[in-house]
This record gives C-alpha cells, sequence and structure tokens, in this order.
C-alpha cells in the first residue's frame, strides 16, 4: 500500500480507488508512516516489484482489450494511448525509473560576455549602413496622391 501511495504522489483519493482499500484506512496508513517511519526498504522493494508487475499484466490486458475494440470499430487511439501512457507512468515510477523533480538550469552570460556580444552587433550594424550606404546612389522622392476609396454600395 505504501508504494502505491507514494506512486500516486501521496494522493488518498487515487491510491483508494486504485487499490480498492477506504479512503480512511488509506489516510489512517498514511499518517501512521508519516509518525512511525514507512515500511522497512526490504518490505519496499518487494512490494514495488509486485506490484509493477501487477501493473505491467493489467496494462498488457487493456492493451490487449483496446486493441481489439479498435479492430472492431469500437475503440478509438486515444484510448489507447491514454491507458498505455497512464500505466506506463505507474510502472515507471514503481521501479524508479521517473523521478517527479525536475530540475532546470539558467544561466546568463557574464557581463564581459554581454559587452562583447553587444559591440559585435554594433560594428555589424554600422558595416551593414556602410555597405547600403554605397549601394544607394541616387534616389530621388515623388509623391502621389492616395488613391480614392471605391465607391461603396447599399
Amino acid at each position: 500500500m505504501y508504494v502505491v501511495l507514494e506512486t500516486n504522489d501521496r494522493n488518498v483519493k487515487r491510491t483508494a480507488r486504485d487499490t480498492g482499500v477506504p479512503e480512511n484506512t488509506v489516510r489512517r496508513w498514511r499518517d501512521e508512516w508519516k509518525t512511525n517511519g514507512p515500511p522497512s526498504l526490504d518490505e519496499v522493494t518487494e512490494a514495488a516489484f509486485e506490484y509493477a508487475t501487477a501493473v505491467e499484466s493489467t496494462r498488457d490486458l487493456a492493451l490487449q482489450k483496446i486493441h481489439e475494440r479498435i479492430a472492431k470499430g469500437e475503440g478509438t487511439l486515444a484510448q489507447l494511448a491514454t491507458v498505455f501512457g497512464v500505466l506506463t507512468d505507474k510502472i515507471d515510477r514503481a521501479r524508479g525509473i521517473a523521478d517527479r523533480r525536475v530540475e532546470h538550469v539558467h544561466s546568463l552570460p557574464s557581463p564581459d560576455e554581454i559587452r562583447a556580444t553587444l559591440g559585435a552587433l554594433v560594428q555589424s550594424a554600422q558595416a551593414g549602413h556602410a555597405v547600403r550606404e554605397e549601394e544607394i546612389v541616387d534616389a530621388e522622392f515623388i509623391e502621389q496622391p492616395a488613391p480614392a476609396l471605391p465607391a461603396g454600395t447599399r
């Protein structure tokens, strides 16, 4: 039960629904584990293996049934993807493959790198301007009246 609760991110309702154990019982066990600590590592490892094996079996059966329904034109690929994704996620979490913690590292360039980059940008803009100035030989502007809007019809 502890493994299922942890796999479900300590969500009591989801754990109760997944296991068929009443919410009050799951809540009581969760509180007991908070006070007395979780089960031993050996117990958790064994339970995790058993849970992952059972979920894999369920996933495989669900995929088979959905495949049969799709073959009969009664199901959709979305059903297959949803069942496969949810059950695979649970298996991965129980086996410790997935981890909900994601670390993002953002770093800015140093002030010297920023100065160098901006300096290069300014030099490129100035060089581009110089090239464009050389291309413009003579320009003449001729003003033209704005075209009238076409007459509307009602």
